[in-house]
């Protein structure tokens, strides 16, 4: 029997806002680690932007509306009729992007919503003889809708909902999941942000015989424009639900062994190497008000993915972006093995009112005073 479900919507205050922060932050103790969480796409990198500083950012506020999918605090009035498209052409034939379009509603404030998908392809499906019994396809899907306000001048909060579906080879998944975000912004252009996010749960999971925790993330980020250089730092500190990030194969009981080699690997516990995996550094470079260059670092990539003998460069990424009047085009390139990177595009639109961008006000030289040497008064003889 099917069951009726009624949704009530209430008006968002700032004690909604702080009892939703303490459900969401009583969730985090229960996050798990990659390989024993459901519906992990929802931690894929659609922004090109983002895959170029590092995959992570929740600490830029500049209009920029593929950043509300990482920390819905960032969502602004200034993004009114703003849209997003991503597209990322990932490993072995696997695609997925993101689709978003903000609004500012009056009576409500700035609102955004959006598509994120993942196509992983189709695949042959044979019985236990290998006889072919045709082809299956799998896809990932999640809607949003997200909302923020400010508190003052300098703090912002914002949320997000999120409705999830999954399809792998038949089998089907429905869950609910939701983020919440927080900013502070100062005038000298220091940023930081703090965002949970994927807190929720399945509602119909895919054997049937109960749910699968959600791929929950905690994140802090800082971000620094600097003053006389068009230059944005930004460090962020990833997974803090977490405090040690190595990864353990949970169908393990015994160590871990290496595939290839056969010999048990052996962990020496190092605090460095643990607290370093959860950093992420980014720098973004603007030359002529117009063209950004990005590049990022990702430590716990870096750690996870390479080739011991030949790491090369796994962990970084680097893009560039460049603005044509309403448009910005960003493009990134991010290594996550030897075997080769991922090449991600996102195109943005201002459909609203467009501003152009602001030329530099030259300040005029005064002019320097000439010093004038008064003349000093003749003195006259007395002739006789």
């Amino acid at each position: 029997m099917a069951r009726a479900v009624t949704v009530y919507f209430v008006p968002m205050t700032r004690s909604h806002l702080a009892l939703l922060s303490l459900l969401l932050l009583t969730t985090a103790a229960h996050a798990q680690m990659g390989g024993s969480s459901t519906f992990n796409f929802l931690n894929l990198v659609p922004s090109s932007r983002v895959a170029a500083m590092g995959g992570h950012m929740n600490t830029i506020r500049d209009s920029d509306l593929d950043l509300v999918l990482y920390n819905p605090a960032i969502l602004d009035t200034g993004m009114h009729k703003h849209m997003v498209l991503d597209f990322t052409n990932f490993y072995g034939g696997v695609n997925y992007g993101y689709a978003g379009y903000a609004h500012d509603l009056k009576k409500v404030g700035p609102m955004a919503f959006g598509i994120l998908y993942a196509n992983y392809g189709s695949a042959t499906m044979t019985n236990e003889f290998g006889e072919s019994m045709g082809t299956t396809s799998s896809n990932d899907l999640a809607v949003h809708a997200s909302w923020a306000k400010g508190f003052g001048k300098y703090f912002s909060a914002g949320v997000t909902a999120k409705l999830i579906y999954s399809n792998l080879a038949g089998y089907n998944a429905v869950g609910l999941a939701g983020d919440i975000g927080a900013m502070f912004h100062h005038p000298t252009n220091w940023t930081i942000g703090l965002t949970l996010r994927n807190a929720g749960g399945q509602l119909v999971s895919y054997s049937g015989n109960g749910g699968e925790p959600l791929p929950l993330r905690l994140e802090l980020g800082v971000s620094k424009k600097l003053k006389y250089v068009p230059l944005r730092i930004s460090v962020m500190i990833k997974d803090l639900q977490r405090m040690d990030l190595t990864y353990r194969d949970p169908t393990n009981s015994g160590p871990d062994v290496d595939p290839l080699t056969g010999e048990a690997i052996e962990y020496s516990p190092n605090i460095g190497d643990a607290i370093m995996r959860h950093f992420v550094f980014s720098g973004e470079l603007t030359i002529l008000r117009r063209i950004m260059l990005r590049m990022g670092y990702n430590y716990g990539r870096r750690q996870e993915l390479k080739v011991s003998t030949s790491p090369a460069t796994v962990g970084f990424s680097w893009g560039l972006g460049v603005k044509i009047n309403r448009f910005t085009v960003n493009y990134s390139r991010a290594t996550y093995h030897l075997a080769g990177g991922t090449n991600q595009i996102s195109i943005a639109v201002n459909l609203g009112v467009h501003k152009p961008i602001p030329k530099p006000v030259k300040q005029e030289k005064t002019p320097k005073k000439k010093k004038t040497e008064e003349a000093a008064p003749a003195s006259g003889g007395s002739g006789q």
